[in-house]
C-alpha cells in the first residue's frame, strides 16, 4: 500500500502536488516578471532525473546546451536526464506553467526557496547534492 491520495484544490497555482515521498512533484509556477539577465537559472543537467515543462499561457524560451527555442501555451517539454538546460520567460507578459520534477530536484527546489537561502560559495555543492551539476 502507499500513500494516501492527494489532492489540491484548483487551482493548483502556489501549490504542489505530491512530495519527495513520490515519483515525481508538480507545480504550477507564474512568472510575471522579465528576468534580466535573461536567465534566472543557471545552466546545468540532472544526472538521474528526467524534467517536464507544460506551458499553460504566455512562452517560455529554454535553453539546450547551445541551442535556444520558445515554447507558446499549449507545449510540452520534456527533459531526458544528462540534457544541459536552462529556461526564462523571454518577454514582458506572463507565463504560467506547470513543472513536473523527481524527488532529487524538488529536494534541490526546497533548499534553493526555503527560508534561508543558500551560500553563494557553497551552491555547486548544494546542486551536486541533489545529482545536479552547474555548468556555468
Amino acid at each position: 500500500m502507499g500513500s494516501a491520495p492527494e489532492v489540491v484544490p484548483s487551482p493548483l497555482r502556489g501549490a504542489k502536488l505530491g512530495t519527495r515521498d513520490n515519483d515525481f512533484v508538480i507545480h504550477e509556477n507564474r512568472d510575471d516578471a522579465l528576468r534580466l539577465p535573461r536567465r534566472g537559472i543557471p545552466l546545468h543537467r540532472h544526472r538521474t532525473e528526467d524534467e517536464a515543462w507544460y506551458v499553460l499561457e504566455g512562452r517560455l524560451r529554454f535553453q539546450l546546451g547551445t541551442k535556444e527555442f520558445d515554447a507558446g501555451a499549449g507545449a510540452g517539454v520534456l527533459l531526458p536526464r544528462g540534457t544541459a538546460h536552462t529556461f526564462w520567460n523571454p518577454g514582458p507578459e506572463s507565463a504560467r506553467y506547470l513543472l513536473i520534477v523527481g524527488p532529487k530536484t524538488e529536494g534541490l527546489l526546497e533548499a534553493l526557496h526555503g527560508p534561508t537561502p543558500p551560500d553563494p560559495a557553497t551552491l555547486r555543492a548544494l546542486y551536486a547534492s541533489f545529482d545536479v551539476e552547474l555548468l556555468e
